[in-house]
């Protein structure tokens, strides 16, 4: 009986009693935290300040992405430190919020006229490719990675089963077979670690956003985009190489698979829409790099590009979008395209951004306090270390957790070890960055992780065998291309 009643108490109220004490509890560390006395060099508006930081993380894990948000703003305006216009500016006014934003509108334009679907079949049905049933299956990672890229992790994973589906029923492999199990689950993972090729895509922008406002500097998107790709890809390598000593798939029946199943009924040709789209695109990134790439040059072209900058380029080409008509349609229909962008992800950078800005100045003790506690392990280890260290910490947290909070968190150390040690930032922003993506065994930890988790033909005891072994060797190879290159 009163387990009826309290179903019925919720159903009426629409929340249960674990949503409002999780609420509480959000709201305490924000508006209650910044009362306690001062601890270890944090002065009282540092006290403040982590009370919002912590309030928000925990709304965000364990309520829900945008009132904790909004709460975490309202906070920091109580605080005094800064007034509402100032909050404002430097949240929804901040550089990288509009530039999410305007990213959003320019991938769901991508997904919009479905180039997802047309650039994976014809990647995959090249002669180059069919009948090596290796080439085939790292070909066909490949694209789930670059359509993770441009896209997004989940409405990659939803094409790329869908292939695979396809190809596991033309070659006859079913439920329980090593083939399908080795591609079903690298296509996941494989999209989740695309997820960060860009970096101006949500997560990246999050968490490289909150670091680039404690550092006060940008990291270099040629250098960042380098490490991304080639660690991708000899993840991919390294993840098929596993899976074969793992599973010993019987992959003979690939051999003969045909293209024109594949392909379908609607054709991999593109219309007009989608070519314009597509050279759009390639545009976008073009246009984006080339700066990082001649820094120094005096050409016209480089040089507006340096004044308009990531926002400036992003805008321009959306605004030339909209205004090019094809066959009497915009290419972008902005009223359609604003129900692409994804909000939660808009508010928690908005949030983020000024927080982390507060925590870095010399007022609030922070920086001092952080120094003080990572400076000593910075100096007694070496840099590769430390960076071996922090995206361990990354990958394992990032199982059980959002992994944008915990890029988050993570940043406040890497930044402090950057200013105790004096090391390249690079590698170990981008490693975190990467190694939080790396969520692919407890639903908590991603969407993916619980797609993954709900997929038949992966199953717990096969993901429990090849899920560790994956996430482990994915964060060796980040470390490793990480050291390398961006220390």
């Amino acid at each position: 009986m009163p387990a009826n009643t309290a179903t019925a108490e919720k159903s009426k109220s629409g929340v249960g009693v674990k949503y409002c004490v999780n609420s509480a509890i959000s709201l305490i560390l924000m508006f209650g935290f910044g009362y306690l006395p001062p601890i270890g060099g944090i002065t009282q508006l540092g006290m403040q300040i982590l009370g919002i930081f912590l309030g928000m993380v925990y709304g965000w894990i364990f309520v829900s992405i945008p009132w904790p948000s909004m709460a975490g703003l309202i906070a920091l305006i109580q605080t005094g430190y800064m007034s509402s216009g100032d909050v404002i500016k430097a949240s929804f006014g901040e550089s990288n919020v509009v530039l999410m934003f305007f990213i959003f509108i320019f991938c769901g334009t991508f997904a919009y006229y479905g180039l997802s679907r047309i650039i994976a079949v014809w990647s995959i049905t090249r002669k180059v490719v069919l009948g090596k049933p290796w080439v085939f299956s790292f070909v066909f990672l490949m694209v789930m990675a670059f359509l993770g890229g441009v896209t997004s992790a989940t409405p990659t994973i939803i094409i790329g089963w869908g292939l695979a589906y396809a190809i596991c029923e033309q070659c006859g492999f079913k439920k329980g077979d090593s083939y399908p199990l080795i591609l079903i689950f690298g296509t996941a993972f494989i999209a989740q670690m695309g997820d960060c090729i860009i970096p101006f895509k949500s997560i990246p922008l999050l968490v490289m956003g909150v670091y680039e406002g404690l550092a006060g500097a940008p990291i270099p998107l040629a250098s960042y985009m380098l490490i991304v790709i080639v660690a991708i890809v000899l993840s991919a390598i390294a993840y098929l190489f596993i899976a074969k000593m793992l599973f010993k798939p019987d992959m003979s029946s690939l051999k003969n698979l045909d293209a024109q199943t594949l392909i379908g009924k609607d054709g991999i040709q593109m219309n007009k829409q989608q070519k314009v789209v597509l050279l759009f695109l390639i545009l976008l990134m073009v246009m984006m790099l080339l700066p990082g790439f001649f820094p120094n040059s005096t050409l016209l072209p480089i040089v507006f590009l340096k004044k308009i900058g990531s926002i400036g380029i992003c805008i321009m080409l959306v605004g030339i979008m909209c205004m090019v008509h094809i066959d009497g349609e915009p290419i972008i229909d902005f009223k359609k395209m604003v129900t692409k962008v994804e909000w939660n992800s808009i508010l928690l950078l908005a949030a983020a951004i000024p927080v982390a800005n507060v925590m870095s100045d010399e007022a609030s003790g922070f920086p001092a306090a952080l120094q003080s506690f990572i400076g000593p392990l910075a100096m007694n280890t070496s840099p590769f270390v430390f960076l071996l260290l922090i995206g361990l910490i990354a990958t394992a947290i990032t199982n059980v957790m959002a992994n944008g909070p915990v890029g988050m968190i993570l940043m406040a150390a890497v930044y402090a070890a950057v200013q105790s040690a004096g090391m390249n930032p690079i590698g170990a922003v981008v490693s975190v960055v990467m190694c939080v993506h790396i969520a692919v065994l407890f639903p908590s930890g991603s969407s993916t992780a619980a797609l993954i988790n709900g997929n038949e033909w992966i199953g717990t005891k096969n993901l429990w065998k090849i899920g560790p072994v994956t996430c482990i060797m994915a964060w060796l190879i980040i470390s490793v291309v990480a050291g390398v290159l961006g220390l």
